[in-house]
């Protein structure tokens, strides 16, 4: 997807956002419980609604995003925030500005995920601490099984050792796995969509006919559990501490 076809998703999907972002509250509380106490000045890096900016405490709070749309939701969650419309590969800040950058769930959408730490890397001031959620390989894997590996409709996401190589020495990763629930396919294609995320068509428009988008909904139900169609996210926490630049 392209910046613009990012902005234009999330964009559509702010209004009902919240309503769909079980995974990513869950994820967001996980980072949230690592967050040091008040600090000067803080970033909240692709903060959508803003369910982590309002819950950070600083001096100077920051939240930055791509979508204008979601920006105006977070406005309503943290009014004091001073609220950045741009891209996080480029950030509209000064180095070394920041003390705390938090980003849960967000950069995984960047053209170069690479450039994107860099730069959140460059704003952390000597002694700022740093901590990134981001979903890695294996995530929605009941999707990626059920269409067959030949088919390329889930968001490309890196593998662990991909991951740390792009990291400082000095960071550390901590990997879990979230499992949700879903009572069938419409449920779980509105939990994606919701949150401007498009893995599931609706119908076979795409594919080589109906036949192959009947066999998806089979492959699928084949993995229902007591609980549900199950859908596997496979989170990794990044966390450290900008001691040396």
């Amino acid at each position: 997807m392209s910046l613009a076809d990012v902005a234009r998703a999330f964009g559509q999907a702010a209004g009902q956002y919240d309503r769909n972002a079980g995974l990513q509250q869950q994820v967001a509380d996980w980072l949230l419980s690592q967050v040091p106490g008040p600090v000067a000045r803080a970033l909240d890096l692709g903060c959508g609604t803003g369910y982590c900016l309002a819950r950070l405490e600083a001096h100077t709070l920051m939240g930055l995003d791509i979508s204008a749309d979601m920006l105006a939701q977070a406005a309503a969650k943290a009014p004091g925030a001073l609220l950045l419309q741009g891209d996080a590969q480029q950030l509209p800040l000064a180095s070394a500005s920041v003390d705390l950058v938090v980003s849960s769930l967000a950069l995984q959408w960047c053209a170069s995920l690479e450039l994107a730490l860099g730069e959140l890397a460059r704003v952390l001031a000597p002694g700022g601490q740093a901590l990134v959620a981001l979903p890695l390989a294996g995530s929605l894997k009941e999707l990626s099984q059920a269409w067959g590996r030949d088919r390329g409709h889930v968001l490309a996401m890196p593998q662990e050792h991909q991951l740390r190589a792009m990291l400082p020495s000095q960071a550390h990763l901590e990997v879990r796995d979230f499992v949700m629930h879903f009572a069938d396919l419409k449920s779980l294609r509105q939990s994606l969509k919701g949150i401007g995320a498009h893995h599931v068509p609706e119908r076979a428009q795409g594919l080589t006919g109906k036949g192959p988008y009947r066999q998806f909904v089979a492959a699928l139900e084949r993995q229902r559990t007591a609980l549900g169609l199950p859908l596997t996210y496979r989170i990794g926490l990044l966390s450290w501490q900008n001691a040396f630049l």
